[in-house]
């Protein structure tokens, strides 16, 4: 099959191939030839799940696998020219080039000087390139089965281009910033435990920010209103004109000036948070007035009383809900092909109009780059569909910030009715046709959250017949081909799936009246409103399990108040979690704000007061929960 569709390979493809950096206890059967070069004769080579041979064989240096270059290109159809007088290898295709010169620590890649950690070198008269190279290079990944002594070559069959900007560096950095992820081009650099990076990544990766050079010694950086200078080598840092006296120094590096992170971030008036991992060579940056449209309550100390269960609840609206979250930790076991249906509706109705929410949160453990995808097939034989509505969100993170890096932000945009619109709207389906509603890319060791709201309709008066999907490509295949039966769920893992008839959920508390002591009620998990069950799912294939959590779901709580003293009054409500963390997003009088991670019994929330000017008034909040184990969520009400 690989050289069937070798023609449609790319050099990007090629790219997979070139440059893997093993450990250097790693055991070879290996051959000597002299200059400390060895014949791995046990390593074997596979492109795309095929095993490959070359004519020349491959060779180990100094712990180092190294293929011969002009074999794989030519075996992808792409082939390789070279100069001796300067002893360089070029290939070129599509009007990319690379090139690469024997025993220098320096290539090109499209005409851009990039390093080699580890230089190529010849071996009768031909040239051997590292593998890890050209696969971080130009987008392919290769992966080392230590037990089966064989290198694992992905290659993107669909790509024809390599990309305009190549990432050209051996184990780079990593900067999320927002959850916007960014290969660096450049280190992070720590200088008396302060990290410093290029000032570019932030105004290139911020929205209202811009940096511009005063000076060879000076550089201006702007960021929502603020305004910094940095002078190289200087501890004396201008903010908005005001001269600070800082520990940090920025400097300049490469023609780039470092700046102080922390510094930056604890500027910012809205706060904002640091994380650094200096192993796995990743810093997270959160600036709060630029990933959240919404404040954050300030946290109270002290414990709250045990409330009572929610008493009145009940589903409504006509947006049904399908949960993809099982299996959450997407595993080879769970997985085994290449290709995966992970949860499904299939409706079959006469209705002018129907209503969808596909929530989904998966954790990518299968050892590379996924991606996710959300389809229609359309399976009438007589009805063409229209998509009326199509818009959503996502967010994604590497690490154990889940609620923070994920559900916060999904909750807070939801409330502030932020759903991005996506480009399958407006697009029609016509009998036995799939199409594409949303795709992701789903990195691997990274968890994605996503929330999208679908309307279908006919195209003219009949009945509809569809299936909406969540599927995963390991190999870059066409999602709108797969229309598989949904994988078994984890029946270890309580994470839930299935579909459910509403996305909404009313809690109406008893009334309360002014000067009484305070009540509480905790909703969610209820016996009231635990309508998301194993039972009620619509669809039982393979497997389903209740939403006990109510992910996905949007909560109105209506709070009656009677107030007889015929005076203006102000009332208290306080948010606290209870049995677990809880945050999320709450809104009240039209103004969305977040909840921080909140500990059960010693950690709360009050919100803003509220005032009764009436004799009679119902209190209305919405809420979605951030996801995580953070439920349930107590509410107190009391006169101020």
């Amino acid at each position: 099959m690989f050289y069937n569709l070798r023609k449609v390979f790319i050099v990007t493809l090629i790219i997979a191939t070139s440059l893997l950096l093993f450990n250097e206890d790693t055991v070879f059967a290996n051959q000597s030839v002299g200059n400390g070069l060895y014949i791995s004769n046990n390593v074997s080579v596979e492109v795309n799940g095929e095993k490959v041979t070359f004519k020349d064989p491959t060779l180990n240096k100094n712990g180092h696998l190294f293929l011969p270059m002009r074999n794989f290109f030519e075996l992808i159809g792409t082939s390789v020219n070279w100069n001796q007088k300067t002893k360089t290898a070029s290939a070129e295709r599509n009007e990319k080039r690379v090139d690469v010169t024997v025993n220098s620590k320096s290539a090109n890649v499209n005409g851009k000087k990039v390093a080699i950690d580890v230089p190529p070198f010849l071996y009768k008269d031909k040239t051997y390139v590292p593998i890890r190279f050209l696969s971080e290079n130009l987008g392919g990944n290769v992966k080392w089965n230590q037990q089966a002594q064989k290198v694992e070559i992905s290659i993107n069959e669909e790509q024809t281009t390599l990309p305009e900007t190549p990432t050209v560096i051996e184990n780079p950095y990593y900067l999320l910033i927002n959850n916007k992820r960014i290969v660096m081009t450049d280190p992070i650099i720590t200088r008396q435990d302060r990290t410093y990076i290029p000032a570019e990544y932030l105004y290139e990766n911020l929205e209202n920010a811009s940096g511009k050079w005063l000076s060879k010694d000076q550089f201006e950086l702007q960021i929502s209103g603020l305004i910094f200078v940095f002078t190289n080598g200087s501890k004396i840092i201008q903010v908005n004109d005001e001269l600070i006296i800082t520990a940090e120094q920025p400097f300049i590096q490469s023609e780039k000036m470092y700046v102080p992170v922390k510094f930056i971030v604890n500027s910012m008036g809205e706060g904002g948070n640091l994380r650094y991992l200096s192993e796995q060579k990743e810093m997270y940056i959160y600036l709060y007035q630029s990933m959240f449209t919404s404040k954050f309550l300030e946290k109270s100390f002290g414990s709250t009383k045990v409330p009572q269960s929610t008493p009145s609840a009940k589903i409504t609206g006509n947006r049904s809900l399908l949960v993809s979250d099982n299996p959450e930790t997407l595993t080879t076991s769970d997985i085994p092909k290449s290709t995966a249906t992970l949860s499904e509706q299939n409706v079959h109705t006469d209705k002018a109009l129907n209503e969808h929410r596909i929530y989904g949160w998966h954790y990518n453990t299968l050892g590379k780059n996924t991606e996710l995808g959300i389809t229609v097939e359309n399976t009438s034989t007589t009805t063409s569909l229209k998509v009326t509505k199509s818009e959503g969100l996502f967010k994604s993170s590497s690490n154990s910030w889940i609620n923070y890096d994920i559900g916060l932000p999904i909750a807070d945009q939801v409330l502030n009715n932020q759903l991005q619109q996506a480009e399958s709207e407006g697009i029609t389906i016509a009998p036995g046709e799939t199409k594409m509603i949303q795709l992701y890319q789903l990195y691997n060791s990274y968890i994605i959250g996503f929330l999208h709201d679908l309307d279908i309709q006919p195209v003219n008066t009949g009945e509809s017949s569809y299936t909406i999907r969540t599927v995963l490509a390991k190999n870059n295949e066409e999602l709108t081909t797969i229309h598989s039966s949904p994988v078994p769920i984890n029946s270890l893992a309580a994470h839930p799936r299935g579909v459910w008839p509403s996305s909404s959920i009313v809690s109406e508390f008893p009334t309360y009246t002014i000067g009484d002591a305070q009540v509480g009620y905790s909703i969610s998990n209820g016996k009231t409103d635990h309508f998301l069950t194993k039972e009620s799912s619509l669809e039982q294939l393979n497997g389903s399990v209740g939403n006990s959590g109510h992910f996905g779901i949007n909560y109105t709580v209506e709070i009656p108040v009677d107030n007889p003293t015929g005076q203006v009054k102000n009332v208290k409500i306080k948010l606290s979690g209870r049995g677990g963390l809880y945050s999320g997003a709450i809104k009240l009088n039209g103004q969305v704000h977040l909840i921080p991670t909140l500990k059960p019994g010693t950690e709360y929330i009050e919100l803003p007061s509220y005032t009764i000017n009436e004799s009679h008034e119902i209190i209305t909040l919405e809420l979605m929960h951030s996801g995580g184990s953070n439920l349930p969520l107590a509410i107190y009400i009391e006169t101020k």
